[in-house]
């Protein structure tokens, strides 16, 4: 009997160990950034964005001109942030795929997108980017309608006009709005 337990007992208390040796600091530092207080929040949590965007695709010039709207989303959490301020944006046309403006469909999987920029910088809320984070005069290879991309889909001006004829030729962006940051009442 004993030597049964001794050959369970072993090795399930190996695992366990194996187990809480990785999983115990991850644990910690999700206790320790739940634990934080929110940060303050914005005094104005809603604003629209005008822009106009002006390219070219196989030698025929095209403007999109829409509203960039940006609103607060609550508060989320990461390790390398700890508790932040969450904004979620969309264009008021719905030519849109995740945060990408769409410029052309190439399939129904494949899209050029571009970017115009983080609802971060329009609301005034971004340590992070102190101007306009735009992909211009870059695109993006949209793979599909929640704007999923990876680095090898980051398409530069060069590349862009070769593999797809298209030229973004101008960007006007509304800037950002002043917003305040009101602090959490106890």
């Amino acid at each position: 009997m004993k030597t049964r337990l001794l050959v369970l007992g072993i090795p399930l208390l190996l695992v366990i160990a194996i187990v809480a040796f990785f999983s115990l600091p991850w644990i910690l530092i999700f206790i320790g950034i739940q634990s934080q207080p929110n940060p303050p929040r914005p005094e104005i949590t809603y604003g629209e964005f005008p822009f106009r965007l002006e390219y070219e695709i196989k030698g025929e010039r095209k403007v999109i001109q829409d509203t960039l709207i940006c609103e607060f989303d609550g508060f989320g959490a990461d390790e390398g942030r700890g508790k932040y301020r969450k904004w979620k944006q969309r264009l008021a046309s719905g030519n849109v795929s995740g945060d990408f403006v769409i410029l052309e469909k190439l399939n129904e999987l494949e899209k050029i997108g571009f970017y115009p920029g983080s609802a971060d910088y329009y609301m005034n809320d971004s340590e992070w980017y102190k101007e306009n984070n735009s992909s211009f005069p870059n695109a993006w290879l949209v793979k599909n309608e929640k704007g999923d991309v990876s680095g090898e889909d980051y398409l530069e001006e060069d590349q862009l006009f070769e593999k797809y004829h298209i030229k973004l030729i101008s960007w006007e962006p509304s800037p950002p709005i002043k917003n305040s940051f009101i602090e959490n009442k106890k």
